[in-house]
């Protein structure tokens, strides 16, 4: 009976161990702090990412962390994405993070009152040209000083 139960004890584990180590290699991820008396709309969230390799498809995703006391289902960024050569391409993303009933999207950890969410910003893509990637995030929103919203965030990973 011993036996079966360590059996099952190690299976279990080589098992957690394969499914953590399959998931999407991240290239890059970084967050930014939101100050507690909120984000002002004129504020930019600045993101750096190296690009080495050009072979590479690619997910960019943006990281939102919102507490119940954030007062919309949604938000608004405008993204300005700047080459190593100096391109800039502007996005406005709307991120939903409730439904229409007000429950939040994304995880909340344990103990935590904030929901992280994850939003598409630009899928299987292939990066033009080495070097360093510059992201510039601001809200969209309407509120000259936005509360609610912890941290935002740009995490890029491979496509497999």
């Amino acid at each position: 009976m011993l036996k079966n139960r360590v059996f099952v004890i190690v299976c279990v584990f080589v098992l957690a161990v394969v499914l953590v180590a399959c998931g999407p290699n991240v290239v890059y991820k970084g967050a930014v702090e939101v100050p507690q008396n909120g984000w002002h709309k004129d504020t930019v969230a600045v993101f750096r990412s190296e690009v080495a390799n050009l072979e590479e498809t690619c997910h960019l995703l943006l990281e939102v962390e919102n507490t119940d006391t954030y007062s919309y289902n949604n938000i608004w960024f405008f993204v300005d994405a700047v080459s190593p050569g100096g391109y800039v391409q502007r996005d406005t993303l709307d991120c939903r993070l409730a439904n229409d009933t007000g429950d939040w999207f994304g995880k909340s950890n344990w103990g935590s009152d904030a929901f992280k969410s994850v939003h598409p910003y630009k899928l299987n893509i292939r990066f033009p040209e080495k070097g360093t990637y510059k992201y510039y995030v601001v809200q969209g929103m309407r509120d000259t000083l936005l509360t609610g919203i912890t941290s935002v965030g740009i995490k890029i990973i491979e496509a497999n």
